[in-house]
C-alpha cells in the first residue's frame, strides 16, 4: 500500500496504522516534520526503518529545506517519480 502524508503532526499514531513493507510519501507541510531538528524526528526515523519513505523534493524546497537538513532514511522524489509510485501501487491511502 502507498500512503501519502500531508499532515505535520500525529505521525506516531499514523505509523501505527501503516504496515511494514508499505511505502510512505511525505508531501506539503508534512515535510517540515522530517527536519533533523524537528520534534519527534527520532520516532519518524525508526518508523522509516522497515518502510520505504519518500519526500517530495519540490515541497521540501518550497519550505526552505535541503536534502542535508532532512532525515537520512528518506528518498527524494520529483513529480514524475511521485506519479510513477502511484501507478505501481494498487491501493493508495491519503492522510491529510
Amino acid at each position: 500500500m502507498l500512503h501519502i502524508v500531508s499532515i505535520n503532526t500525529g505521525h506516531a499514531e499514523l505509523f501505527a496504522r501503516i504496515g511494514q513493507g508499505d511505502a510512505v510519501i511525505f508531501i506539503g507541510d508534512a515535510v517540515l516534520a522530517l527536519h533533523k531538528n524537528a520534534t519527534h524526528n527520532e520516532s519518524l526515523l525508526q518508523c522509516c526503518q522497515d518502510r520505504q519513505c519518500y519526500i517530495l523534493a519540490p515541497d521540501m524546497q518550497l519550505r526552505g529545506l535541503t536534502a542535508v537538513e532532512v532525515l537520512a532514511k528518506l528518498t527524494l522524489l520529483d513529480y514524475p517519480e511521485f506519479v510513477q509510485l502511484t501507478i505501481e501501487y494498487d491501493v493508495i491511502k491519503t492522510w491529510s
